[in-house]
């Protein structure tokens, strides 16, 4: 482009910049509809892509997302009807032993089991407490700290010991601020020793889904079956995958597994944060499509107003064109001219739109933050995905709002165009 033609683009740019500044209460009213648009659509994306961020980084923090959960079923579905799961024996230790040693793709396992409510004493002080039978590789597991004292040995384990790690809300109920570690508590009539307590686990989407983490007491794992039975208490597993890429790869191998060890695989429910955090992204997608919707209808009469009040500006403004063309000025000016105002109403309310988007996006992390999650922060930021999105999105309907209208304008002759004036 030589300097001729930039001259001339600069000329039209400014001549249409001028006509817009004439109007400003008109090109505002205008720009309303584009603006609730892509405020709409970059609100969306930003709050759905907010959500999956907050989802995935709460599981980081607790276990991370590469977890896997098995449990059996009570009941399973046989020939469109539901009965009662034919396998009577519960999962056990070598059943995780089994998942390590013949599961490429899983990196460590672990057996939970839990007992449930029991009365939990401590000098004059009684309470019901979830208790839960655990191994020593649970801290490979689950990203806790200690306020006090140590993990479980695994000597503990192996020999059924009657030693107990306190969640944190039970720590405070029955001792207070004092450290625990050593002290003696009674479950459900069986002497305890403390070796440690959990900080606080309840942080963020767990505490506002009220999961009870801080509630319960840890035990082993061997002790709950020496002294509550391990048939009459519901095991479930927990393993870990190599990364979050394989842990489907990591499902199929055990469910493999378990079509070898007990004739199929549906007598057992398989589990992870990694598809949670899918459904949740369906759920995000599903919303995001239904308000895209609405701000495409919005956006469509947005960029029909647009056209609208580009045609009247033809009309106003028909000596205009004829005095320019009379000058000098061909019709690629005209229409640059006329097409530039359009597309530049349109970037404008789309630059506008993007700004209050990223405002109430901001705003609503900050409220969330503060008065919801408390502990955790919500990730409220406008992607540069929907900033892309939002650009093209105005530049497009302002193109297609200012064709027919600039073509209009373009085609008038000069004469005729002077006399009508």
């Amino acid at each position: 482009m030589n300097l001729s033609n930039l001259l001339k683009a600069d000329i039209n740019f400014q001549v249409g910049w001028q006509a817009l500044l004439r109007n400003k209460f008109r090109t505002l009213l205008t720009m309303l509809g584009i603006i609730l648009g892509i405020f709409i659509v970059v609100t969306t994306v930003s709050l759905g892509g907010s959500i999956e961020s907050f989802a995935v980084s709460e599981f980081e923090n607790f276990s991370g997302t590469t977890m896997i959960w098995i449990g059996k079923k009570s009941r399973i579905k046989k020939q469109n009807k539901w009965v009662e799961n034919p396998i009577k024996e519960n999962l056990w230790l070598d059943d995780v032993d089994q998942i390590v040693r013949k599961c490429p793709s899983i990196k460590t396992a672990a057996a939970f089991n839990w007992v449930g409510a029991q009365t939990v004493t401590f000098g004059t002080k009684s309470r019901t407490y979830n208790i839960t039978g655990v191994l020593d590789t649970n801290e490979k597991l689950f990203n806790f700290e200690f306020e006090y004292g140590r993990n479980f040995q695994p000597w503990e384990i192996k020999r059924g010991q009657k030693v107990c790690i306190l969640g944190y809300k039970v720590k405070n109920h029955l001792f207070g601020d004092s450290n625990p570690v050593g002290q003696e508590i009674k479950i459900h009539q069986h002497r305890f020793t403390v070796i440690g307590s959990y900080k606080s686990m309840e942080k963020g989407l767990f505490r506002i889904l009220g999961i009870g983490l801080d509630d319960g007491i840890d035990i082993p794992v061997t002790t709950v079956a020496q002294y509550w039975g391990k048939q009459n208490r519901w095991l479930a597993i927990m393993a870990k995958a190599n990364s979050y890429e394989t842990v489907d790869q990591s499902i199929s191998q055990i469910k493999a597994l378990f079509r070898q060890r007990f004739g199929a695989d549906i007598y057992h429910d398989y589990g992870s944060p990694a598809e949670m955090i899918r459904e949740i992204s369906k759920i995000v997608t599903v919303i995001q499509w239904v308000l895209g919707g609405a701000a495409a209808i919005t956006l469509i009469v947005g960029g029909i107003g647009t056209m609208n009040i580009m045609l009247v500006s033809v009309s106003e403004r028909t000596a205009e064109i004829g005095l320019r063309k009379a000058v000098g000025a061909n019709k690629n000016d005209i229409r640059f001219q006329f097409l530039i105002e359009s597309v530049v109403i349109c970037l404008l309310g789309g630059l506008i739109g993007t700004g209050l988007a990223g405002g109430v996006t901001f705003s609503v992390g900050q409220i969330i933050t503060s008065f919801v999650i408390k502990d955790s922060v919500w990730p409220a930021a406008v992607s540069l995905q929907s900033a892309i999105v939002a650009f093209l999105v105005s530049t497009m309907v302002g193109v297609i709002s200012g064709f027919y209208p600039s073509n209009k304008a373009a085609g008038l002759q000069p004469v005729e165009a002077l006399r009508i004036d």
